[in-house]
């Protein structure tokens, strides 16, 4: 007999997977609709205030890493390279 439901039998393994996914795609976005209607959005009010909250952290960040640390140890390696550089000749 061939595999699959050639003989009225329902097909089982990697025949079901395969031919199941169109069914199991369909309910996980109807699950996915269901959810997205349970979802309370933020305010666009709310939405303003983290946005700039990430925006000023983002600045923050960049100009402490960039002038605190990146600058200084910048200077830090040049002048270990400069004595590396004494001491090789």
């Amino acid at each position: 007999m061939a595999p699959g439901g050639a003989s009225g039998e329902p097909p089982s393994g990697t025949t079901a997977a395969v031919l199941g996914w169109p069914g199991r795609t369909r309910q996980f976005l109807h699950d996915v609709r269901l959810e997205m209607r349970n979802v309370t959005w933020p305010s666009w009010p709310d939405v303003q205030a983290t946005t700039i909250v990430v925006l000023v952290a983002t600045f923050f960040f960049g100009f402490y890493l960039g002038l605190a640390l990146d600058v200084p140890l910048g200077r830090l390696m040049d002048w270990f390279l400069r004595i590396g550089k004494e001491l090789v000749r």
